[in-house]
């Protein structure tokens, strides 16, 4: 297992070739576009602009991710930021999900991220 994987080890793919589901939402009626940056190990897997929408229009990004220790960081075009790591196992898929949004308060912007071995299920 890969303790530090290069950036060749991260790429877009095909659904049926990918070992992570990345999905990703605007979930913010106060910035209904949105421009969101994913990116794991420097290598930017999404880069595009989110329509809030009815909230129910999240994105599917088949990724390939070699095994080991990685780090994601999402940036939101209004400055928002986070940093986190994960492990992809050496066999298998995982499921991760990004979602940008705000409390009533514009100021409280944020971004998720979370990643489970299970399909998400979206209401």
């Amino acid at each position: 297992m890969s303790l530090s994987p290069d950036a060749s080890a991260v790429r877009l793919v095909r659904t049926d070739q990918a070992n992570l589901h990345l999905w990703v939402s605007n979930q913010s009626f106060t910035d209904d576009l949105v421009a969101l940056t994913v990116s794991i190990d420097g290598t930017t897997v999404v880069d595009r602009l989110f329509a809030v929408g009815t909230q129910h229009n999240w994105v599917l990004f088949p990724v390939r991710v070699a095994p080991g220790h990685h780090v994601v960081r999402i940036v939101a075009g209004t400055g928002v930021e986070k940093q986190a790591s994960f492990t992809m196992p050496e066999t298998g898929r995982q499921y991760a999900a990004v979602d940008y949004g705000n409390a009533m308060d514009e100021r409280q912007r944020h971004v998720n991220w979370f990643i489970r071995s299970t399909p998400i299920g979206f209401a």
